[in-house]
């Protein structure tokens, strides 16, 4: 993982700033740089952040299929806020 990234990670004080359109410029900048296949698995990661947090009664359970459908969702959202 991109070394911005993880700097941004280990200081997120709640779920909201993995947020697209909450990202700093930085991480933003840094996704963009990113080649195709670097930038869909972080946008994996992210996705996978943001929507599923395991409890002691539940764990994350996703298939490949789902996992895509995250990442896919989360990266048109950067590009929203990219226009």
């Amino acid at each position: 993982m991109h070394a911005t990234l993880e700097t941004f990670l280990a200081s997120i004080h709640s779920l909201h700033q993995l947020e697209p359109k909450n990202l700093p410029s930085p991480i933003v900048h840094a996704m963009v740089n990113m080649s195709p296949e670097e930038l869909f698995k972080t946008c994996s990661q992210l996705a996978i952040l943001r929507h599923n947090i395991p409890s002691k009664e539940k764990t994350i359970n996703l298939n490949d299929t789902q996992i895509a459908q995250l990442a896919e969702e989360y990266l048109k959202e950067l590009v929203k806020i990219l226009k």
